[in-house]
C-alpha cells in the first residue's frame, strides 16, 4: 500500500511539475552523494561566505549530507561554517531529526557515498569543537536544580544514551537565585487527570500573581492584587504542555476561571459541547420531529451541566401514544417533546420564534438564553464569526449555515489571544529557544517502557518472507527481534526526557514542575512513565530535601532578575484583547492596526494618522493612563519626533478639553474601547468608546477628518445597539472631531437624547 501511495505521489509531482520538500531533499542527495562539489553548491558558495546551522540536533541525516559539500567548499576558501546543537534538546525525531550525527561530528552516520566521505575528511581537518558552559537565562538556583536533577536522571538512562547528558552541568551567570517548586500530582478518586492538572495550574497562577477568583452568580472572575508590584503579571507566565489537546482544555478552563489565555493552538468549534448543543438546537428548529436532535442537545448539555441527568431529562419529555397497526393490533409509538425539553433547561429559549430574524440574532439568542455567552465567550465569538461569514458570503439562511457547518464549519478553529493580561499556553516544542519569567510545566504520565505506533524493521527475507515490515511493540516483544524493540524504547525514553529538559530550562525567575501519577510514587517502583523517572532523579539528587510526604519541594529564593529600564519598553507589543464576559452582541473583536505597527517612513497618510490617534485612544481607560502610555510611545521610538509631538498634542487636547475630558474621567463605572457590536441586519460595527457615566451610556466616535452626515448615522446605529442591550438606561451619542477640536451631539430617537 505504501509503495502504491509513493508511486501515485511521484506521478502527481511529475504532472504538476512540483516537488515536496522531502522529495527535493532526496533528489539533491542523489546528486551530491557521488559527485564532488556540484555546480549548484559552487554557485551558492560564491554567494554566501559563511554558513551557520542552528538546532543541529534536529537536522535529518539527508539534510546534513546535502550540505556537507557546501561546508567543504567554504573551508577550502578559508571561510567559516558553524553548527550549533544540543543533544539534550533533540525533540524532533518524529520529523527525522537525528541527534546522533551531532555526537558523531566531524564524522558522518548513515550511508554516505565516496564524495561525502572525502568532504567529511576536509571538515575533520578544520574541526574546532567548543562547549558552551554558561547559562545566561535562569536564576542560579534554577540552574543548580537542573544540574543536579538531570545529572541524577542520567544514571537511569540506557548506557548507550547517557553520553547525551554528559555536558548537563552549567554555570549560572545571573545574580538572582530564582525558585523551583515541585509537586507530585497523584490522581484523586473521582477526579479526572485533566481536571486535577488544570486546578493545579490555576493554583500556581494565583500563587505567582497574588490574584484571587471571585464567583459572581456562577461566573468566575479573576481579580488582580491591590499591589501588583510584588507579584508577577499574568503575561509573565507560560504553561508548557506536551499535547495540544491538553493546551486547548486548559485554555477553556482558564476562561471558565476568568483568566485570559494566550495560545497559538487551536480550539475547535466542532469538538466542544457548547457549539455542538447549539447546532443540535438549530437542527431541531428546521426538523422538529426528529428526536435525534433533541438527544444530541441533551447529551451535550449534560456534559456541560454536571448536575443535570441526561436519562431523567429524556424520560420526562418522552411521550407514548397507542395506535392500531395494519393488522388490527394495538401498538405504541414514542415521541420526544423537544420544545418542552429545551425550555426545561432554559425557560427563555425560543429559537423557533426567531426563524425569520437575522441569523446572528437567532444564534446569539441561543447562547444568551442558555447562559453560555458569558461562560464560553471564545466559542460564542467563534460561532458568531462563522455565522457572519455565511451571512455575508451566501444567502444567510439557517439551512445554508447548517450545510456550511457540515461541510467545513465544524472544522473551524478559534484562537484565544491576549498580550499584557494573558497567560501563555504552548508546547515545549514551540517554547524552545525562548525564555519566560515564570514557567509552569505539568509532566504528563506518558509511558516510556514501550513505544506506540509502528516502526520499520529490516527482516531476513529468507527467514520471514519479507525484507522489511512495520511492526508494533507487541509484535517484537519476546521475539528474536526484541533488540529492535529495546532500541526504540531507549529512543522513546530520550525523546520524553528531552522534552522535559527543554521545559525545565525555559524559566528565568520561577519554575513549577508538576509530576503526574496514577498512584503515589515509591522508592521500589518500576520506572514505566516519565514522571516516575524524574521522581527517582529528584529523590537521588536532593536526599537532604526528601520528607515523609515526598510530594512537595521548594528550592531557591523568591527573588527576581533585575530589569533594566530598557527591558520595560513594551511599545512594540501588538496588543489584541479578547472581550470576555460581555453580552454576545459585543464579542467579535477585529481591532484596528495597533499604533506600534505603524511605520514612520515618510509622511503619514490621513488614514495612518487616524490609526495612530485611534490606537492610542483605544488603550486609554482613564486620563491618568495617558502619561505611562505616552512614555511607552516615546520609548518605542517608532515614529519621527514631529509625528510623536503632533499625536501627543492632539490627545492632550482631547483629555483636557472642557467638553471632552468627561469621557475619560476616573469615576466612569464601565469603559469599552474598540469593541465589536452586531446590528440587527447582521452587519458589524466598532464604536471607538462607550462610557457608562452617572447612569448614562455615552457612545463616542473620534474623527480625524472632515465632518460628514454619515458620521451621525453611524453613531446613531451604535446607540441603537447599546439601547437594545441596556433598555432601561439612557443612551447619548457623540462625535469628537479632532482638528479643530469639536464635540458634536448626535440626536437619537430613544432613551435620552
Amino acid at each position: 500500500t505504501l509503495g502504491l501511495i509513493r508511486d501515485e505521489l511521484a506521478a502527481v509531482e511529475r504532472e504538476k511539475n512540483v516537488r515536496l520538500l522531502s522529495t527535493l531533499n532526496r533528489e539533491i542527495a542523489a546528486i551530491v552523494r557521488d559527485n564532488p562539489a556540484p555546480f549548484i553548491y559552487e554557485r551558492i558558495g560564491n554567494r554566501y561566505r559563511n554558513l551557520f546551522i542552528d538546532e543541529f540536533q534536529d537536522t535529518s541525516i539527508t539534510q546534513w549530507h546535502n550540505l556537507i559539500q557546501l561546508f567543504e567548499h567554504l573551508v577550502s576558501l578559508d571561510e567559516m561554517g558553524m553548527v550549533v546543537g544540543d543533544g539534550k534538546q533533540a525533540i524532533y525525531r518524529w520529523r527525522n531529526g537525528n541527534y546522533e550525527q551531532l555526537e558523531a561530528l566531524p564524522g558522518l552516520i548513515g550511508n554516505p557515498g565516496p564524495a561525502l566521505v572525502d568532504a567529511a575528511q576536509a571538515l575533520r581537518r578544520a574541526h574546532l569543537p567548543a562547549t558552551l558552559k554558561f547559562n545566561r537565562r535562569s536564576g542560579s538556583a534554577i540552574v543548580d536544580w537542573n544540574n543536579r536533577w538531570f545529572g541524577s536522571v542520567q544514571r537511569h538512562l540506557p548506557e548507550s544514551l547517557q553520553g547525551v547528558y554528559d555536558d548537563v552541568q552549567q554555570t549560572a551567570t545571573a545574580k538572582h537565585k530564582g525558585n523551583v517548586h515541585l509537586a507530585c500530582l497523584v490522581q484523586e478518586e473521582g477526579v479526572g487527570k485533566q481536571d486535577q492538572r488544570n486546578a493545579w495550574v490555576v493554583e500556581r497562577i494565583l500563587a505567582h500573581t497574588g490574584g484571587t477568583l471571585v464567583d459572581e452568580g456562577g461566573t468566575k472572575r479573576y481579580v488582580p492584587p491591590a499591589d501588583a508590584s510584588a507579584h508577577f503579571a499574568l503575561s509573565d507566565i507560560v504553561v508548557l504542555l506536551r499535547r495540544n489537546k491538553d493546551g486547548a482544555a486548559l485554555a477553556q478552563h482558564l476562561m471558565d476561571c476568568g483568566i485570559t489565555p494566550w495560545t497559538s493552538e487551536s480550539l475547535h468549534l466542532g469538538r466542544h459541547p457548547v457549539t455542538l448543543a447549539v447546532v443540535a438546537l438549530l437542527r431541531s428548529v428546521l426538523d422538529p420531529d426528529n428526536p435525534a436532535h433533541a438527544l444530541a442537545f441533551a447529551q451535550n448539555y449534560c456534559s456541560i451541566d454536571r448536575t443535570a441527568s441526561e436519562a431523567e431529562l429524556l424520560r420526562s419529555h418522552r411521550t407514548v401514544t397507542t395506535y392500531l397497526g395494519s393488522d388490527g393490533k394495538e401498538r405504541k409509538r414514542s415521541a420526544m417533546d423537544a420544545r418542552a425539553l429545551f425550555q426545561a433547561v432554559a425557560p427563555d429559549l425560543r429559537p423557533w420564534e426567531l426563524v425569520t430574524a437575522p441569523l446572528t440574532l437567532l444564534v446569539g439568542h441561543c447562547f444568551e438564553a442558555l447562559g453560555w455567552s458569558n461562560r464560553f465567550p471564545a466559542y460564542t465569538e467563534g460561532m458568531l464569526e462563522l455565522v457572519h461569514e455565511v451571512v455575508t458570503q451566501r444567502r444567510g439562511t439557517l439551512k445554508d449555515f447548517l450545510s456550511h457547518w457540515d461541510r467545513r464549519g465544524h472544522k473551524r478553529s478559534i484562537r484565544v489571544s491576549g498580550a499584557q493580561d494573558a497567560v501563555q499556553i504552548m508546547t515545549p516544542h514551540k517554547a524552545k529557544g525562548l525564555d519566560f519569567k515564570v514557567v509552569i510545566a505539568p509532566i504528563h504520565p506518558e509511558k516510556i517502557d514501550r513505544f506506540k505506533d509502528e516502526i520499520p524493521v529490516r527482516l531476513d527475507a529468507a527467514r520471514f518472507g519479507l525484507p522489511a515490515a512495520l511492526l508494533r511493540d507487541s509484535d517484537l516483544k519476546d521475539t528474536v527481534m526484541d533488540h529492535e524493540r529495546q532500541a526504540e524504547i531507549d529512543r522513546t525514553v530520550l525523546d520524553a526526557l528531552n522534552v522535559a529538559y527543554v521545559a525545565a530550562t525555559r524559566a528565568v525567575d520561577r519554575l513549577d514542575i508538576g509530576l503526574e501519577f496514577d498512584k503515589p510514587p515509591s522508592a521500589d517502583m518500576a520506572i514505566q512513565t516519565l514522571p516516575q523517572l524524574l521522581w527517582k532523579g529528584w529523590q537521588e539528587a536532593f536526599p537532604e530535601r526528601v520528607n515523609g510526604a515526598t510530594v512537595l519541594d521548594n528550592f531557591g529564593a523568591n527573588d527576581r532578575k533585575a530589569r533594566a529600564a530598557d527591558d520595560q519598553a513594551v511599545g512594540v507589543d501588538h496588543v489584541q484583547r479578547l472581550a470576555l464576559g460581555q453580552p454576545y452582541g459585543q464579542r467579535i473583536a477585529r481591532p484596528k492596526l495597533h499604533w506600534a505597527a505603524l511605520a514612520s517612513e515618510g509622511k503619514w497618510t490621513p488614514i495612518e494618522h487616524g490609526n495612530a490617534v485611534h490606537g492610542l485612544l483605544g488603550e486609554l481607560e482613564q486620563a491618568r493612563d495617558w502619561p505611562s502610555l505616552k512614555e511607552r510611545m516615546e520609548r518605542a521610538n517608532l515614529w519621527t519626533p514631529d509625528q510623536r509631538a503632533s499625536v501627543s498634542a492632539l490627545i492632550d487636547s482631547i483629555l483636557n478639553g472642557p467638553d471632552t475630558r468627561k469621557f475619560f474621567e476616573a469615576h466612569a463605572t464601565e469603559v469599552f474601547a474598540e469593541r465589536t457590536v452586531h446590528f440587527g441586519n447582521g452587519e458589524l460595527g466598532r464604536p471607538d468608546r462607550v462610557v457608562h457615566l452617572d447612569g448614562v451610556w455615552h457612545v463616542v466616535d473620534f474623527k480625524t477628518g472632515e465632518q460628514r452626515d454619515k458620521h451621525k448615522s453611524q453613531v446613531a446605529g451604535y446607540c441603537e445597539v447599546i439601547n437594545a442591550m441596556h433598555p432601561d438606561e439612557a443612551v447619548k451619542g457623540w462625535l469628537i472631531y479632532t482638528e479643530p477640536l469639536l464635540l458634536v451631539h448626535v440626536p437619537v430617537l430613544f432613551g435620552a437624547s
